[in-house]
């Protein structure tokens, strides 16, 4: 599938020409995936002061907003033509998501046009789409943390 290649890289590596992954949704026309990358996340808390005698609490005069980290969830989905290649492919996109560069992940995609420096976090929901014949497919979730997003 051509019209696959291209669309995420991963420190630089194309994942659906080398891994036959690529992220997928449950139903057609789907977003869960760029609503996970698009999300701002949520603002570190202010200091506040609560003086028993005054109503509400003090705040500074100027407020600085600054993001906590955040937690990035993407499905991916992985095909291969026979049940052996499925799960080389399988094994080395995993083991590649936990090795990074040095741990680190670059997510990048093109249509977006934006990189994610992220780090492996955890794999849930793994679903074999097919049995081991013929063409394989199987789906999984890969939840990553962004410690320190920008959304710059």
């Amino acid at each position: 599938m051509d019209i696959l290649k291209g669309l995420f890289y991963i420190n630089g590596v194309d994942v659906y020409e080398k891994y036959g992954a690529f992220l997928s949704e449950d139903k057609q026309g789907g977003t869960t995936n760029y609503s996970s990358l698009l999300k701002p996340p949520a603002v570190k808390a202010q200091k506040e002061v609560s003086v028993r005698e005054r109503n509400g609490v003090d705040v500074p005069t100027t407020i600085v907003q600054t993001w906590q980290a955040r937690d990035i969830s993407l499905q991916f989905t992985i095909v291969a033509d026979d049940g052996a290649a499925f799960l080389a492919r399988y094994r080395a996109f995993i083991a590649m998501l936990i090795t990074g560069n040095k741990g680190w992940l670059d997510l990048y995609l093109p249509e977006l046009d934006r990189h994610f420096n992220v780090y492996y976090k955890e794999s849930s929901n793994y679903k074999q789409l097919t049995d081991f014949e013929g063409e394989v497919g199987g789906k999984f979730y890969v939840k990553f943390r962004e410690p320190k997003p920008n959304f710059e």
